[in-house]
């Protein structure tokens, strides 16, 4: 259910939200242990230490229940442990075909994809323009690929924007997951250079100008 299941750590506190709601419901939760609890909220003088607008909301509470209920009904965490490999298999088996592809990391269905910073001959000739652009904007270009071209909604990291995020729901299917390896397959084959790819999202971006105006 929890990653820190995977490496055998049991937190004083863990912290629950987004999935929580099912993607409908905005709500939070935390866990702690008894004697955490108790030391925190375990007497009267403490019993009110912690007070929230939202607390006790009824509606938040039903819809974290159904999500509850449907994660352990249908199993979901073996389903992502399970997809996720396959994901991560088809993702390296990319990595291996383009170099722009530098690295593939992640655990379950929550999945990381790097790219490499562009080098050589490409790199001088434009007096390291490329190096530059790359550290700011390769994972959005990528990104911004796989959105206008087909429609799959992903994100970079903000504390590595050459490192794009994968989040499928958990009840995602090889089909979807097939559609993705495949979108990804065409725009790093279509751009094997940073450059290309530049050029592709100018495009994309200009074609979007022209169509406000």
């Amino acid at each position: 259910m929890f990653a820190c299941q995977h490496d055998g750590i049991t937190p004083d506190i863990l912290c629950l939200a987004k999935s929580l709601g099912g993607g409908i419901m905005p709500i939070g939760a935390y866990i702690t242990t008894d004697g955490v609890w108790k030391r925190a909220y375990g007497s009267m003088e403490k019993a009110l230490l912690h007070t929230t607008t939202f607390g006790g909301n009824t509606w938040a509470a039903a819809a974290a229940i159904a999500a509850l209920d449907v994660i352990y009904e249908e199993n979901l965490p073996e389903q992502a442990r399970v997809n996720g490999d396959y994901l991560q298999a088809g993702l390296n088996k990319l990595k291996e075909k383009y170099p722009l592809l530098k690295d593939v990391r992640g655990r379950g269905l929550m999945v990381g994809i790097e790219f490499n910073q562009p080098g050589g001959l490409a790199a001088k000739a434009t007096f390291g323009l490329a190096s530059r652009l790359s550290e700011e904007y390769l994972g959005s270009l990528v990104a911004g690929e796989l959105l206008n071209k087909h429609r799959i909604i992903t994100a970079y990291t903000l504390n590595n924007p050459n490192v794009i995020r994968l989040e499928p729901p958990l009840n995602v299917g090889r089909e979807e997951l097939d559609i993705l390896l495949e979108a990804l397959d065409s725009i790093l084959a279509s751009h094997k250079g940073f450059m290309g790819m530049a050029a592709s999202g100018a495009k994309t971006m200009f074609k979007s100008l022209l169509k406000k105006q």
